[in-house]
């Protein structure tokens, strides 16, 4: 496939105003951990694709060197890199956007307010604050890593769920709402009833992503899609290729491109 074929249109959508801040909404993100290895072969197809973002963050393993390594591996993506902020030590300053994720559905509080104290106060540049932008994670995988580590109960009911993605929107105003089903193809019924309940609210979207149908389909529901499992779990760069210019395709196909 030519870099033409991987790299001809653009999905992101306009930058939205939130609180006096420039929040950036894009429709495809591909996001990479820190603690998983990534050959050269493969990051290059990532940073010639036409995902409109790079998210650097996970929750395993995750330190400062690693960190900082592949950021300075994916620093010549031209289009927005954004730090996760995930851990205090890995707040790392530089021209990022950051996004501070709160578990709404945590069990344990540090996941909603404390971490997020700790990462602050380390940072030194005030303009730092132009670029922070909060994000209401809702977990939805009981067996991931990031339930686990936050205490997440991933096995609320509907009207929890929607309850919970109000009282991010409307009370805590968050700009965005993650709905994280980590790694797992989630289920679209319940998407679609959130999107009903709450329709103007900018939803994003990561789980199981690795087909242009399930692209499509998430793509209709919500405003952000993240593919980020199979990244890795891709035989080699060529079948990656492949693969996320079928989902760049799905999402272009849904927005009547």
């Amino acid at each position: 496939m030519d870099d033409d074929a991987l790299t001809g249109f653009h999905l992101v959508l306009p930058i939205r105003k939130w609180e006096g801040l420039s929040i950036f909404l894009a429709r495809l993100m591909i996001k990479l951990d820190p603690d998983r290895q990534i050959d050269e072969e493969r990051l290059d197809v990532i940073l010639r694709s036409n995902a409109d973002a790079i998210v650097v963050g996970g929750t395993q393993g995750i330190t400062v060197e690693k960190v900082r390594s592949l950021l300075k591996r994916v620093h010549s993506f031209s289009r927005e890199i954004i730090l996760e902020v995930t851990d205090a030590s890995c707040a790392l300053e530089g021209p990022y956007r950051y996004w501070v994720p709160v578990v709404l559905n945590a069990g344990d509080p540090h996941w909603i307010i404390r971490a997020h104290a700790r990462a602050i106060r380390r940072w030194k540049d005030p303009h730092i604050t132009d670029r922070l932008v909060p994000v209401g994670y809702i977990v939805l995988n009981e067996e991931s890593a990031v339930a686990a580590l936050t205490g997440a109960d991933a096995m609320i009911d509907d009207e929890e769920l929607v309850g919970l993605c109000q009282v991010g929107h409307y009370l805590f105003r968050f700009p965005l709402i993650y709905i994280e089903y980590s790694g797992k193809w989630g289920c679209m019924d319940r998407l679609a009833r959130i999107r009903g309940r709450i329709p103007q609210a900018p939803l994003v979207y990561g789980g199981g992503i690795r087909e242009g149908w399930q692209a499509r389909t998430v793509a209709s529901l919500v405003d952000t899609v993240i593919v980020g499992n199979m990244i890795y779990e891709a035989q080699d760069a060529n079948e990656l290729e492949s693969q996320l210019h079928t989902i760049c395709q799905a999402i272009r196909t849904d927005d009547g491109g």
